[in-house]
C-alpha cells in the first residue's frame, strides 16, 4: 500500500488571495516552527485597525510592497505560510475576528518576487504580533474530485497555448478559459472549507463555465454575501450536471498550522 502523504495546497486567492499566485510549498512531515524569521523584512511597516464596517478584503503582494485591507491574522498567517484559512487552527479568539489594514514597503529599489514578499510578511507576523506555531497532521475529511458516469461535460481548450482565464464571480459562478483543472480544485477546496483532491485523471487545458447557488458554508465564508437563485443547483449538483464531475467525501491527512501563540500589533 502506497504511503499517504499530507495534502498541500495553494492559496486560493480568488476570495483576495488566489489572484496573488501562491503555492504551497511541500513538507514531508509535521514539523515546529524553527525559532523567528531571520531573513530581511520590510523596510517600513504599516499597521493600522481596519475601519468598522469595511467589507470584503484583500491581501496584494504589488511592486516593491505588499498591502493587505481588512484582513484578520489568519487570513495574513495563510497568505505568509501559503495555506488554505482552513489549515490555521488554535491561537487566541482575535485572530479570526480583529481586522486590519497593512503595508510594508521593501528596502532598495528592485521589486522582490511574490514569494519574497511572502518571507517578509511572515517577519512582519513573528516582530509585531509576535507569532508563534507549530505545524501538524491530522487526519480530516477531505473531498475527492472524480469523473461521474457518463464522462466529462466540457472539452479542451482549442487555443492551449494562450494565457490562462480563470474567474470566479459572486462565489457563485466560475468562467475558465484554457485553465488546468488544478484551479477549479484550488477554488472548491476554499469554498467548500476542506481540501480537494484532482483524481480525475483529465490532463491539459480546458474552457469551461459552472453557475450554482452558494450553501450557508460557502456564505459564511465572506463578508458580501452572493444573491441566489432558486432555479440554481448547488455546487456538488452543478459540477455534475453541468460539468459531469462529482464529489466523493473520504478522509486523508491534512497539514494544520497551530497557533501557539500571537499578540495584537500595536498601531503606528
Amino acid at each position: 500500500m502506497k504511503r499517504r502523504e499530507p495534502i498541500r495546497m495553494a492559496v486560493a486567492a480568488l476570495t483576495g488571495l488566489f489572484a496573488a499566485g501562491f503555492l504551497n510549498a511541500p513538507q514531508s512531515r509535521a514539523q515546529s516552527q524553527a525559532g523567528p524569521v531571520t531573513s530581511p523584512g520590510f523596510e517600513v511597516a504599516s499597521i493600522k485597525p481596519s475601519k468598522p464596517g469595511t467589507r470584503g478584503y484583500s491581501i496584494q503582494p504589488l511592486p516593491g510592497r505588499l498591502t493587505a485591507s481588512n484582513t484578520t491574522l489568519k487570513m495574513l498567517i495563510a497568505a505568509a505560510y501559503r495555506v488554505y484559512d482552513f489549515q490555521v487552527s488554535g491561537g487566541p479568539k482575535w485572530l479570526d475576528s480583529d481586522r486590519y489594514d497593512i503595508e510594508g514597503k521593501a528596502q532598495g529599489e528592485t521589486s522582490p518576487t511574490k514569494a519574497q514578499l511572502m518571507v517578509m510578511l511572515q517577519k512582519l507576523l513573528a516582530d509585531r504580533f509576535s507569532l508563534e506555531f507549530h505545524r501538524e497532521t491530522k487526519v480530516l475529511p477531505v473531498y475527492s474530485l472524480e469523473v461521474a458516469k457518463g464522462g466529462p461535460k466540457f472539452q479542451q481548450s482549442k487555443d492551449p497555448e494562450g494565457t490562462p482565464y480563470f474567474r470566479l464571480f459572486q462565489r457563485r459562478q466560475i468562467t475558465a478559459q484554457r485553465a488546468p483543472l488544478a484551479f477549479l480544485v484550488e477554488t472548491l477546496s476554499q469554498l467548500l472549507g476542506r481540501p480537494a483532491l484532482d483524481n480525475t485523471g483529465l490532463t491539459g487545458v480546458f474552457d469551461f463555465k459552472l453557475e450554482w447557488t452558494p450553501d450557508e458554508i460557502q456564505v459564511r465564508s465572506t463578508d458580501t454575501p452572493p444573491p441566489t437563485d432558486e432555479n440554481v443547483p448547488s455546487l456538488t449538483a452543478a459540477l455534475q450536471e453541468q460539468m459531469g464531475l462529482k464529489l466523493v467525501s473520504q478522509k486523508g491527512p491534512v497539514e494544520m498550522l497551530v497557533v501557539d501563540g500571537a499578540a495584537k500589533a500595536s498601531e503606528n
